[in-house]
């Protein structure tokens, strides 16, 4: 593609050129077909809407999108495209790199993608879904555009191509899954339309050998940029304003990790122990000797009814979890996730421990806070047992159980995502695979972001694709 110099100053060229008298009302034009649609549905102004996304940081990846739409332009009445203005009038002025680069602008189109693989730092290989979902994956070298990516992400972006090599122009859209799908149930309708209108215009023999497949594709992407910014921005809004999920256990209490330490004398530290192994509450973990576990009474589990996501730890796969022991010098450590549940087994040990143990202290995080202490962790600081957090290792773990353990119950029950069938029914129709694949890639896609930023090792979900025969889709 040549420097990056010389397409940066390109872009600062044709940049300056767009605010020219002769073309500045003509790109307000454009970029008002981006945003006018949305602003009038929920009642805001355009200044209003670009207030609101630079509080989050997005102005500046939908202005790279509107602006790169406005260069492949060609804008009534007599066709103009402002790439071309630019080259034949100030041409003289870029290097050779720098005019290349602004030409594959000018003809290139915003496409849908999804993201087979990627190598941070280096490449992604993305899969076109909409022009040629079955065609051959392409390889794109990119140092800043694929830092935060995983596998299944989907973006929309312009895809240019340099000896034999592809790259990412400047706009690039993250595309949530939800809005992703909903855009192209948008664009398959209408690009059915084009291509039964080409149809009656020509024969279909001269249509095929005048237009390709794919052709008509790029024909079509020409006038849908726009869509592709209505759906992302209302799908972001409505991410903005919407309040996380509750995370609550199967007794329907809000997921809160405690961790509750009880001072004691060196010198009690066996009696503790000889207690703990006598108490029917409490069982021993024979992989560890300094460590307990609290098997819940049968009637304690879940009969509250559920309002939001529920988490929960199981032993062997069976039995719920009420919370763990560790006895570490000086200090009896109760893990739990929940306040409830810490409360109640706070006032078993102090039944059980009362002349041994000192008075209780707590300290508590919400997976919220604890997903932003893990983001803020220095690199290195790993083995470091934090002072005033809960380890995001071990919460790492318990949500490892936990969803070992949901999954494994899903592949069986009824999902309403898969029109309320079972995984394993589904996977065994062609329409019903369809939708059991995009179920496990949105839930692999989930669990790659939430490892990333709390920088801990994913969950390991290839057996599920395993299991249901599938796993030549994921590879």
């Amino acid at each position: 593609m040549g420097k990056r110099s010389d397409t940066d100053k390109a872009i600062r060229n044709i940049m300056n050129w767009a605010g020219s008298p002769e073309w500045s009302d003509k790109r307000a034009t454009v970029f008002d077909t981006h945003l006018s649609p949305l602003c009038d549905r929920i009642g805001i102004s355009q200044e209003e809407l670009t207030e609101e996304l630079a509080e989050h940081g997005y102005d500046g990846m939908l202005f790279g999108i509107m602006f790169e739409d406005f260069l492949s332009r060609r804008l009534a009445p007599d066709g103009n495209n402002i790439v071309d203005d630019y080259l034949k009038r100030r041409g003289w002025r870029e290097t050779v790199p720098g005019r290349r680069y602004l030409q594959q602008l000018r003809d290139s189109v915003l496409s849908l993608y999804e993201v087979v693989e990627v190598s941070p730092g280096q490449h992604c290989d993305l899969r076109d879904l909409v022009r040629n979902r079955d065609s051959k994956i392409i390889r794109v070298h990119e140092h800043m555009g694929t830092q935060n990516l995983v596998k299944w992400d989907r973006l929309a972006a312009r895809v240019l191509k340099t000896n034999s090599r592809y790259f990412f122009s400047g706009g690039i859209l993250p595309f949530p899954r939800e809005a992703a799908q909903s855009l192209l149930r948008l664009l398959a309708e209408p690009q059915k339309h084009l291509d039964r209108g080409l149809s009656r215009a020509a024969g279909k023999k001269a249509r095929d050998k005048k237009l390709s497949s794919e052709d008509q594709a790029e024909l079509f992407l020409r006038d849908a940029c726009p869509a592709f910014t209505s759906f992302w921005l209302m799908h972001t809004l409505e991410n903005l304003h919407e309040p996380l999920p509750e995370l609550v256990n199967r007794n329907g209490e809000a997921l809160v990790f405690t961790e509750t330490r009880f001072p004691f004398l060196a010198e009690q530290r066996d009696e503790i122990a000889e207690r703990l192994d006598t108490s029917p509450e409490w069982e021993s973990d024979h992989s560890d000797e300094n460590s307990w576990v609290w098997l819940p009474e049968p009637d304690a589990k879940g009969s509250k009814s559920l309002h939001g996501v529920a988490f929960e730890t199981f032993r062997d796969g069976q039995h719920l979890l009420g919370g763990t022991l560790e006895l570490k010098p000086g200090v009896l450590k109760l893990t739990a996730n929940s306040r409830q549940r810490a409360q109640r087994g706070q006032s078993m040990l102090e039944a059980l421990l009362h002349d041994l143990i000192g008075p209780a202290l707590s300290k508590l995080q919400t997976p919220e806070q604890l997903m932003a202490e893990a983001e803020t962790r220095e690199p290195g600081d790993g083995n470091r047992e934090p002072t005033d957090t809960i380890d995001p290792e071990i919460a790492a773990e318990l949500i490892h159980n936990t969803l070992d353990q949901h999954y494994r119950q899903c592949l069986d029950e009824t999902i309403p995502a898969l029109d309320n069938k079972t995984p394993r029914q589904c996977a065994k129709s062609k329409k019903g695979r369809e939708k059991v694949i995009e179920w496990l890639k949105h839930l692999e896609n989930n669990e790659l972001h939430r490892a990333a930023g709390q920088r801990l090792a994913p969950y390991d979900s290839l057996w599920m694709w395993e299991e249901l025969k599938l796993t030549r889709y994921r590879d």
